[in-house]
């Protein structure tokens, strides 16, 4: 059991691993910090690019992990060996992934119309 574990989170951070991308350091060279003659597009459009961001890292951690949990339900499903509950469970787990990645999808899709029409 320990070994299972161990191979998951091994393969999680394996497939996690490209998010490191997303860790930038911001750019103060704007001197904008400390000011408060900021236009209220200005802040719109930096709320907006912030939460693009945050969408971004959600919705590509969202699907690596559910692609992870349509991954094992095709073993569990492969291994099942003919069993009625470990089948079913292994349905599932796939039905489940596609699920997380279509309302991920919706999620993202969503956001950025809101965006375009806050812009």
């Amino acid at each position: 059991m320990k070994s299972k574990i161990t191979k998951l989170l091994v393969t999680g951070a394996i497939y996690l691993s490209p998010l490191m991308a997303f860790a930038q350091i911001p750019d103060i060279s704007d001197n904008t910090i400390g000011t408060t003659e900021l236009k209220d597009t200005y802040d719109l459009q930096r709320l907006l690019d912030t939460g693009n961001s945050l969408v971004t890292i959600f919705v590509s951690i969202i699907i690596t992990l559910s692609v992870l949990f349509i991954i094992w339900g095709g073993f569990s499903f492969i291994t099942a060996g003919g069993d009625e509950t470990k089948l079913t469970t292994a349905r599932n787990r796939v039905l489940y992934g596609v699920i997380g990645i279509a309302i991920i999808i919706l999620a993202g899709a969503i956001f950025a119309f809101v965006a375009s029409i806050l812009k």
